[in-house]
């Protein structure tokens, strides 16, 4: 944990004051109170020196990359459109290579290339174990024929009516994304704890084939409703035309761009993704009851005031975490916990899917600091 965000925990433990993290101005520290960081080669000579330490981590970050990508150089491979013994074989959990006296570890992973992926070993394990996600996928969706004039043909005319109101560009893009988070749910549901070598590929390729017109069909009936709230809060907010309005349009504006946008689907997962109706419909009765007076108005801006500001922590949070550490579960959680918030202050009818508040918010990201600190 560092220095802006202990000040900002402790005085919010003994005086209630939220003090966003990123709203410490260290510049005015003198620079004979802060410590100074210096990075050294492996003949302890200097490469690097400055007050920021995370400032110094990610300047460096590419000559870390580079050191890496040349001592894995004889593990990494490019142009892969399968997984057997010969194309990857059994993926490393770890790759370790001793360069000018010190140990170099990385992570192999299996990285998306579109057409094709590569194995390359990255920084971190959780970087590894994202990029991987999306490899797989690709490999799998690269060997799987999709059946799209079956799938097409077992959609209703309301789906299908429902799938052209999306912000992808089009209904093909937006299938694309339906697929995609259809193939993660399907070897999710596998738990096996990811692939790594060429059985479990195979079973995993299998478990494709099978079940991928059902999952995508799943992911549809699951998207068209989400699709269907968004447009009627899309337009219920460009009716919001007052002047008084204009905050209050503004963060629904900001919250609605957060939930459905280019690549939601596959991005927020199925398991979170059935939740999103209900933040949306959230939205519909917030928009319905503030209008009504002043004082409806006046309360649901003092509780925006309250979301905005656990929102303000959480993004300075995550702005001072290191970048592989952004996509891991507990840093993820804490955007769906803000969501939750927020249908406790303004549809509480709607019903949150656990006990959340402003203090438990605070709590989780103490917690994240913690872990991220020690």
């Amino acid at each position: 944990m560092d220095l802006t965000d202990e000040l900002s925990r402790v005085l919010r433990a003994r005086t209630g004051v939220v003090v966003p993290a990123g709203e410490w101005d260290l510049s005015r520290v003198p620079d004979h109170l802060r410590i100074t960081f210096r990075i050294e080669d492996a003949r302890r000579r200097r490469v690097a020196e400055g007050k920021d330490l995370g400032a110094l981590k990610e300047a460096l970050a590419p000559q870390v990359r580079d050191s890496m990508k040349a001592a894995a150089a004889a593990i990494e491979k490019r142009g892969i459109t399968t997984w057997t013994d010969q194309s990857i074989g059994e993926l490393p959990v770890t790759f370790e290579r001793r360069v000018g006296g010190r140990i170099l570890q990385g992570y192999p992973a299996v990285v998306d290339h579109q057409d094709s992926v590569a194995v390359e070993v990255l920084a971190s394990a959780a970087e590894r174990d994202v990029a991987t996600r999306a490899g797989v996928r690709r490999l799998l969706l690269l060997n799987t024929t999709v059946p799209w004039p079956r799938i097409l043909a077992l959609l209703s005319n309301e789906q299908k009516l429902a799938l052209g109101h999306n912000p992808h560009g089009g209904v093909p893009a937006l299938l694309e994304d339906v697929l995609a988070a259809a193939v993660d749910a399907i070897v999710a549901g596998r738990g096996t704890g990811g692939v790594r070598d060429e059985r479990q590929f195979a079973a995993a390729l299998a478990g494709v084939r099978q079940q991928i017109v059902p999952a995508v069909i799943e992911v549809v009936e699951v998207v068209q409703p989400i699709l269907d709230l968004a447009r009627q809060v899309g337009l219920a907010v460009e009716s919001m035309t007052a002047p008084g309005l204009a905050d209050l349009r503004q963060d629904l504006r900001g919250q609605l761009a957060d939930l459905v946008y280019d690549g939601f689907v596959a991005d927020t997962g199925l398991p979170q993704l059935r939740q999103v109706a209900r933040y949306l419909r959230g939205m519909l009765h917030r928009i319905g009851k503030a209008p009504n007076s002043p004082l409806d108005l006046a309360r649901d801006a003092q509780r925006r005031s309250e979301v905005a500001q656990v929102e303000a922590e959480r993004v300075a949070l995550i702005a001072a975490l290191p970048a592989h550490r952004r996509h891991d579960a507990d840093v993820l959680a804490l955007r769906w916990m803000v969501q939750e918030l927020r249908i406790s202050l303004f549809a509480q009818p709607l019903g949150t899917a656990y006990p959340v508040s402003a203090k438990r918010i605070y709590k989780a990201m103490d917690a994240l600091d913690a872990i991220d600190g020690s």
